[in-house]
């Protein structure tokens, strides 16, 4: 018992560990071959990198008239910049969400291939669809566009309904289907056994009935 409830705990593990990998292979993957532009953040970096440079000149005195002016000016730049680079970002938020919510139904369906067969494979499978799944949902939070979130929330709930449905409900009825079938199976062999036996016992009655005649 010991072993085997062992045995169970580490399956667990495994399943949750290969699940949370393919989570991360599946980030890392995408700002690989897929990055965010950059080309705001370096010059955020380079602005704010002059703002460092202008307080650090004149760390021991009060800045002058210039430097202020031109320290605001490189906080309004700064601020117009970022709302720049997060409208520029709301088109790579949506395929980075798409593309996330394509692989995690990849995983989910490879989890479906031989579930019975390979099960704590199936099952690290499994959780690294459904995170990754969440993962690219959580992107959509960033879009901005009430109705292209809707529209990706939709393929994904209608995705995860109709796996699920496919896993745990369709696959399910066909497993006691077979249970049932391999019980009248062994209930129809114990009563075929019992004919026999039957059957024996009045041919053997039979026998000694007739052997009691000739005598």
């Amino acid at each position: 018992m010991r072993e085997a409830a062992k045995n169970t705990g580490l399956k667990t593990i495994f399943s949750i560990f290969l699940g949370l990998m393919l989570t991360a292979f599946a980030g890392i993957g995408v700002y690989t071959f897929h990055p965010p532009p950059g080309d705001y953040e370096a010059q955020i970096r380079e602005l704010s990198r002059e703002e460092q440079e202008i307080r650090g000149s004149n760390a021991s005195a009060e800045l002058t008239p210039e430097d202020r002016d031109r320290v605001d000016e490189i906080r309004s730049l700064r601020r117009v910049l970022s709302d720049e680079a997060m409208e520029a970002r709301k088109p790579w938020f949506l395929s980075t969400s798409i593309i996330l919510i394509v692989f995690s139904t990849l995983l989910l369906v490879v989890s479906l291939v031989r579930a019975d067969q390979l099960q704590v494979i199936s099952s690290g499978l499994l959780l690294g669809g459904v995170f990754c799944m969440l993962y690219g949902v959580g992107w959509i939070a960033f879009t901005g566009t009430s109705v292209l979130r809707f529209v990706v929330m939709t393929v994904a709930l209608g995705i995860t309904v109709g796996l699920g449905y496919y896993r745990f409900v369709r696959r399910g009825r066909g497993q006691p289907a077979a249970e049932g079938g391999e019980r009248t199976g062994s209930a129809g062999l114990e009563e075929v056994e019992g004919r026999i036996r039957d059957l024996e016992e009045r041919l053997s009655g039979a026998a000694k009935a007739l052997g009691g005649k000739k005598e």
